[in-house]
């Protein structure tokens, strides 16, 4: 009798294991509204006047951009409905709980724009240019941004190559930027549950995400410059292609606005994610004069075109910073 106890209590036990754990899961992942905060990433404008080294350059930059923000489309977005809404159902249950199943009014292809970059209004930083040969240096600097209050830190680093003769200047960058990124993100997840049994559950989370991430991205500048010790104004045209990644993260936190209750699920879960990362790419041309004063100072002063070439549905491309920069080298 106490063998078939022990017997029945290690078969229920199996079953048990196999009703809870032997379930599986499929989770498709969307991004529905993105609002991202930082600046457009900018680089130092690395002048040169002669090859002497080994010398040190500090620059300190400031920019402003006068746009506030920038729409565009993400990647992964879910179907919707004609009015250009993700619809659910809500289904009530006896228990009191309620949950969401996707609609089948979501039949079109979603085409507004659920990205918002908001942009940092000043951007300030500080920079250190190392030349270690006639034709080589270094460089390397942290920036601040602020704006949508928000304050968010960044910075440059990279080699840099460059040349100069009677007067005439060219100089090659190839670098990274890190740059802070504040995101408000809202993910909706269609949950697909099968049992052991085979019988299937299917309903809608959404997730609500707040928080921020450092992001790294490279990029590649040219400049040319006068270098004529007599002129009271010399002129530098500096131009290049960044790539700048704006989200790219998992979600984490439930919106229990949405959902009130959220189901005790422990199985295998396979995770279907269509909203890849959203990356913007561009094209820049700042033109620009400078001047010297005092013996190792000079003084920069420009404006910065900034054209977005990689986004979907953007409101707007170009984008114009009036820039400063001020270096004294040693």
């Amino acid at each position: 009798m106490k063998h078939s106890i022990k017997y029945f209590k290690i078969i229920f036990f199996c079953i048990f294991m196999l009703t809870l754990f032997g379930c599986t899961t499929v989770e498709t992942l969307y991004l529905q509204d993105v609002e991202v905060t930082g600046p457009i990433n900018q680089s130092p404008i690395h002048i040169t006047d002669s090859t002497q080294t080994p010398s040190v350059t500090f620059s300190m930059r400031f920019s402003y951009n006068p746009e506030k923000e920038m729409k565009a489309k993400t990647e992964g977005t879910p179907k919707v409905n004609e009015d250009g809404f993700y619809q659910v159902d809500t289904i009530y249950h006896d228990d009191g709980t309620i949950s969401f199943k996707k609609s089948n009014e979501n039949r079109y292809l979603y085409r507004g724009q659920n990205l918002t970059w908001n942009f940092a209004s000043v951007t300030a930083g500080i920079d250190m240019d190392i030349k270690l040969s006639k034709n080589f240096a270094l460089f390397a600097g942290v920036n601040y941004a602020g704006g949508n209050n928000k304050s968010l830190w960044g910075g440059t680093g990279g080699i840099g190559l460059f040349g100069v003769n009677n007067g005439i200047a060219f100089r090659l960058d190839a670098g990274f930027h890190f740059q802070s990124i504040a995101y408000d993100a809202y993910t909706i997840a269609e949950i697909k549950e099968t049992s052991f049994w085979g019988s299937t559950y299917e309903y809608v989370m959404f997730y609500h995400d707040i928080d921020e991430t450092t992001y790294f991205d490279p990029f590649v500048n040219f400049t040319f410059n006068t270098a004529k010790k007599d002129w009271v104004l010399n002129i530098f045209i500096n131009g290049g292609y960044s790539v700048q990644s704006l989200l790219d993260f998992e979600p984490s936190s439930i919106d229990y606005d949405w959902f009130f209750l959220p189901p005790f699920v422990v199985n295998t879960t396979y995770t279907n994610d269509y909203r890849g990362e959203t990356t913007a790419g561009f094209v820049h041309f700042t033109p620009g004069v400078y001047f010297n004063f005092a013996e190792q100072g000079r003084v920069l002063i420009g404006a910065r075109f900034y054209y977005e070439t990689q986004l979907e549905e953007v409101s707007q491309n170009l984008f114009i910073l009036p820039m400063m920069q001020v270096d004294f080298s040693l």
